[in-house]
């Protein structure tokens, strides 16, 4: 059975176990990964009204996460939503968790803008996917580690 939901406090772990993969899977050369801020991370998107963490399970087990954190936007009036982890297992339910996430954003009249960032290796399907739940693709991003 299929199931999307908002995360729970005890979803915690799956959480940081998808959020960690995803992480591996485009590692930054001279970063190194903080566990402990990625269970930060999914214990803020989860526990505070602001922020959004919608888990997917498929028989019973925890197979994506989407999360969110909420955060004023630099020179403009009203907040961002800016998805700070994604990753599924299942990508029948990854759409789903990402609706989710949109509509969402979408009912919350402070939330103006949508940042989802793809790392360079991400699958190209979930960028065409974003694409056609009607996000653009807008701004190159240089950086560099140091």
């Amino acid at each position: 059975m299929r199931l999307i939901r908002k995360a729970k406090p005890s979803d915690v772990p799956e959480v940081v176990r998808l959020g960690l993969e995803a992480l591996k899977r485009d590692a930054y050369e001279n970063l190194r990964i903080s566990e402990t801020k990625v269970v930060d991370m999914a214990k803020e998107c989860i526990s505070a009204p602001c922020h959004f963490c919608w888990v997917a399970e498929k028989d019973s087990k925890i197979v994506g996460a989407v999360s969110a954190m909420v955060h004023p936007m630099a020179f403009y009036e009203r907040s961002q939503a800016s998805v700070v982890q994604f990753y599924c297992e299942d990508p029948g339910q990854g759409v789903k968790l990402i609706r989710e996430f949109l509509a969402w954003a979408k009912s919350r009249p402070a939330i103006k803008m949508v940042c989802f960032t793809l790392e360079c290796k991400a699958d190209k399907r979930i960028g065409k996917l974003l694409s056609r739940l009607g996000l653009e693709n807008e701004l190159p991003v240089y950086m560099s580690t140091l």
